[in-house]
């Protein structure tokens, strides 16, 4: 499935969204990995 958002991107269209939002809820970006279950490797696009 590709996701609409972000061309080659490692994570889903809905975590994608999800980060979104948390960004828009003006979380900083080791809140919302925590909250995400995300880390840096899984959301680098190498």
């Amino acid at each position: 499935m590709n996701n609409k958002y972000a061309n080659r991107s490692k994570i889903s269209e809905a975590k994608f969204r999800q980060l979104v939002r948390l960004f828009a809820a003006d979380l900083d970006a080791g809140q919302i990995a925590e909250i995400a279950s995300l880390n840096r490797i899984q959301s680098i696009d190498t």
